[in-house]
């Protein structure tokens, strides 16, 4: 009982003790020596400019022939799929990097031009651009005195 009180009195060494476990316990799930596929989801940020959407995703280590992405007028889909296979000629001796599948869907606030949508890969780094479609675009109202 003591001893929770001590930790009751320093919160920091208590999310720190949290923090190290949770930690233990994410390694031990991810290591799964080549027997299963590991599941991740990129990390993203998704921006509204003025006349476009633009979602910036972290893909470390994907080519873009290991990216799918599709759109609708209100959701975008990013997609990935990465295997961890061996060259020829080499043995696996120990397997940290597993397989890597992903599907990640993003809602639209508002419709895009599905037709204009662009993405490029560089460094990690997916970058779609989504032009808002012209029925979105706010639109200026003259008010007219009567």
């Amino acid at each position: 009982m003591l001893s929770y009180w001590m930790d009751f009195n320093d919160p920091l060494r208590t999310f720190d003790s949290l923090r190290r476990r949770m930690d233990q316990a994410l390694r031990e799930f991810a290591d799964t020596e080549g027997r299963g596929q590991a599941l991740a989801f990129p990390r993203a940020a998704l921006r509204d400019a003025k006349d476009a959407f633009v979602l910036v995703a972290e893909v470390p280590g994907l080519t873009d022939a290991e990216l799918q992405l599709s759109a609708t007028q209100d959701s975008l889909t990013v997609s990935g799929e990465r295997k961890a296979n061996a060259p020829k000629g080499y043995a696996v001796h120990r397997r940290e990097r597993g397989d890597l599948r992903f599907s990640r869907s993003f809602a639209l606030p508002a419709r895009i031009d599905v037709e204009k949508v662009n993405a490029e890969l560089k460094n990690g780094l997916l970058v779609v651009t989504m032009p808002k479609h012209p029925e979105a675009q706010p639109k200026q109202i003259a008010v007219k005195a009567a």
